[in-house]
């Protein structure tokens, strides 16, 4: 099992959160691997969203972000990403 943790930079959060949580309930619904999506904020921050999701793999994950539901709903998460950091964590 891999958790990934993408830290993604926006201009707005406040506009970029509905469209976050859209998009992990579709990729819970939809992409091979993935056993579930969160959005987090950081209450410190006003630029910052957090996607805590868990695949079975690491390689699921790519495939996720090369896939349909990413191309979905990139165009307009995209027009409020800065910029993102993806974190992969195995389990032990």
């Amino acid at each position: 099992m891999t958790t990934v943790f993408t830290t993604n930079v926006v201009t707005d959060r406040d506009a970029y959160l509905p469209l976050a949580k859209a998009f992990a309930e579709d990729v819970i619904a939809n992409d091979k691997g993935c056993h579930g999506m969160q959005v987090f904020v950081n209450p410190e921050t006003k630029d910052e969203v957090t996607f805590v999701s868990q695949w079975d793999s690491q390689e699921d994950f790519l495939a996720h972000v090369q896939g349909d539901t990413f191309k979905k709903h990139i165009p307009g998460m995209g027009a409020y990403y800065v910029s993102g950091t993806d974190t992969f964590l195995e389990e032990a």
